[in-house]
């Protein structure tokens, strides 16, 4: 459960990330209130984002390597370079893309879970 919960925190990061580059009030607030107003610029951000992407990435490799079945990886790896490219071509692409990191995550537990059933 200890990887499921790091891979979801790196996706939340990098959704907050993204809302931040997008432009989300509530974020952009957030982030004066706490006092890193610094961050609001994207010059700190999109290297952040995509940093926070790359961790559940490779988070999701990691766990996804350990029973040998990496459609959970390869749908997250196609989801981070929608949600990096959507930053220039549409929100709604960012949100699909870390849509699809999420998405990975529950594939790749649940595939766990299997792998150790049939062992067990």
């Amino acid at each position: 459960m200890n990887e499921a919960f790091k891979q979801f925190a790196a996706v939340a990061g990098a959704g907050f990330a993204a809302a931040c580059c997008l432009g989300a009030t509530a974020a952009l607030s957030a982030l004066t209130a706490v006092g890193a107003g610094f961050l609001i610029n994207d010059a700190f951000l999109i290297p952040l984002y995509l940093g926070l992407v790359a961790l559940s990435l490779w988070l999701l490799y990691r766990s996804a390597r350990t029973h040998g079945d990496l459609g959970p990886f390869w749908l997250g790896l196609a989801g981070g370079v929608t949600a990096f490219a959507g930053l220039w071509i549409a929100p709604f692409l960012v949100y699909a893309g870390l849509a699809a990191i999420v998405a990975g995550s529950p594939w790749d537990f649940q595939r766990a879970r299997r792998k150790r059933a049939c062992i067990g």
